[in-house]
């Protein structure tokens, strides 16, 4: 038997607790209750899940380019490339007309081949630069500039850190007016948004008959487009 208040076990012929001294008989005496350790469980808690970095925010561009949002959004702008006819696509088409008018058309290509090369050795070259502000986050201005180069089949060749940002380099596809080309977009994350310098450079040309001013403009216009489409 034992004690209801404290207890501790007495004996059947006492009428008063030994350790507390609260009386004992028939309607105060119960048996103890009996208690159960809760069974160990062999298969382990899982582990918290660990929610993705804003890639909208972020500066981080390794964090924006491997976000599966960020993924989708540049497969889609895919898609829907404009780019135009490059200067290999129009030889290629050409050809027969230049044979007409006799022009030897192997002669025609090296002069596309190599004379741009040739310049450019002796600086020649042709671009612009520009500046431009956007009051959007990093993340979502970088994924829009990488809709904008996927979608006008301008291939990404380098992203380098930068102070509080990261550097773009891309390659322009040649077109009828100009060879191959090389864009390089500076990002910077500012109080306001994102500052983006971005500067297009055609080697070996003295002239490219407006590409650069529009290749900027299209990326300017590109960015005001595709910011607006990311949830």
């Amino acid at each position: 038997m034992y004690c209801t208040q404290c207890g501790a076990k007495a004996a059947p012929d006492h009428k008063f607790c030994a350790g507390c001294g609260a009386r004992l008989d028939g309607a105060a005496v119960s048996a103890a209750p009996m208690a159960f350790a809760a069974p160990e469980s062999s298969v382990p808690a899982p582990a918290p899940a660990v929610p993705l970095e804003d890639w909208r925010e972020t500066t981080n561009y390794r964090v924006v380019l491997s976000h599966p949002e960020v993924k989708d959004l540049i497969a889609s702008a895919s898609k829907a490339s404009k780019a135009g006819m490059s200067a290999d696509e129009f030889l290629k088409l050409a050809a027969p007309v230049l044979g007409l008018a006799g022009a030897e058309t192997a002669a025609t290509k090296l002069i596309a081949e190599y004379a741009p090369g040739f310049y450019a050795k002796m600086g020649v070259k042709v671009g612009k630069e520009t500046r431009n502000g956007y009051a959007t986050g990093f993340g979502r201005t970088l994924a829009a500039i990488l809709c904008s180069l996927a979608s006008r089949s301008q291939t990404v060749v380098a992203i380098h850190e930068a102070a509080d940002g990261c550097v773009v380099e891309a390659d322009v596809p040649s077109s009828l007016t100009t060879s191959k080309g090389k864009l390089t977009l500076t990002l910077e994350r500012k109080p306001e948004g994102t500052l983006v310098s971005s500067a297009v450079v055609f080697p070996g040309q003295s002239s490219d008959w407006g590409r650069s001013k529009r290749v900027l403009e299209e990326l300017h216009q590109d960015v005001l487009n595709y910011r607006t489409l990311q949830p």
